[in-house]
């Protein structure tokens, strides 16, 4: 059962669960590490964070899409080149357009329409 919750993110009621116990209970930084089966290095990024905003609260992530024109070029780059490993259509995008994108965003997935 350890191994099905480690190297997975905590939900934030955890994080709140442990630092309640670091701050109001007195639990040392060690023994909360090992009783919620987390490094001690992310209780203390837990508490930075926490100390820092007076929340815990993860960044929110972007969503990045494909302009109409990125999306036009990777239709033409697969019409002209219909083998073609994602890693060359990486290639070739960064190289016209001169932004990195990740192998899966230059998969056919990635340009359905909105």
């Amino acid at each position: 059962m350890e191994e099905a919750v480690t190297r997975q993110r905590a939900h934030p009621n955890t994080v709140y669960h442990c630092l309640y116990a670091y701050y109001m209970l007195g639990y040392s930084k060690q023994h909360l590490a090992h009783i919620f089966n987390k490094s001690e290095r992310t209780l203390i990024n837990w508490i930075k964070t926490y100390e820092s905003n007076g929340v815990f609260q993860r960044a929110k992530g972007t969503k990045k899409t494909f302009s109409a024109d990125q999306r036009a070029w990777l239709l033409r780059y697969y019409d002209k080149h219909p083998l073609a490993y994602m890693d060359e259509a990486q290639d070739a995008f960064t190289s016209a357009h001169h932004v990195a994108i990740s192998k899966s965003s230059s998969g056919a997935s990635s340009m359905k329409e909105d």
